[in-house]
């Protein structure tokens, strides 16, 4: 399965354009509802005097093995159900300006070409790389509790500010 990504628009999944703000009905149509909903509410009340205002509202799509494929990646939405970001663990590639992220493989790798294609990054934790610009992280296996340095995560989103510290 491959995934292409457009900073600032939204993504391509195996040639289904899908942008930032589209409804997820839309989303789930095009992929032939091969999901699994896993939406939650994280209730944080308790810790602001009782405002359910700082409750996190969860609403994202599991896709797990779609098209006879072995995949794994989360479709997240806002509370208003539209498109804000993609979370791929495995069994994808990935293209973004014309580099192909393949998982398991080195991460030092990948580094090193979005260096040389003029992109630079960020270490928000070990093992974790922020790319402001074309609003991406991608992570280590080690770095989500697994071994080595071979990617092992990807998020993409159409806005990164939570991601950038004050």
């Amino acid at each position: 399965m491959k995934i292409e990504i457009i900073p600032n628009i939204g993504l391509l999944i195996d040639g289904n354009e899908f942008n930032w703000g589209n409804y997820r009905t839309s989303l789930r149509e095009n992929l032939k509802n091969q999901h699994k909903e896993d939406d939650n509410v994280f209730e944080m009340s308790e810790f602001f005097e009782g405002d359910s205002s700082y409750d996190i509202i969860q609403k994202r799509d599991i896709y797990q093995n779609i098209n006879n494929r072995e995949n794994y990646f989360f479709l997240n939405y806002d509370k208003e159900e539209k498109l804000e970001s993609l979370e791929a663990h495995s069994g994808i590639i990935i293209s973004i300006n014309n580099i192909e992220l393949s998982f398991e493989k080195d991460i030092n790798e990948y580094l090193k070409l979005f260096k040389s294609n003029g992109e630079y990054y960020i270490e928000i934790e070990d093992g974790n790389y922020l790319f402001q610009n074309l609003k991406i992280t991608i992570a280590n296996s080690e770095s989500m509790g697994g071994d080595g340095n071979g990617l092992s995560y990807f998020y993409t989103s159409k806005s990164i500010e939570h991601l950038i510290e004050e």
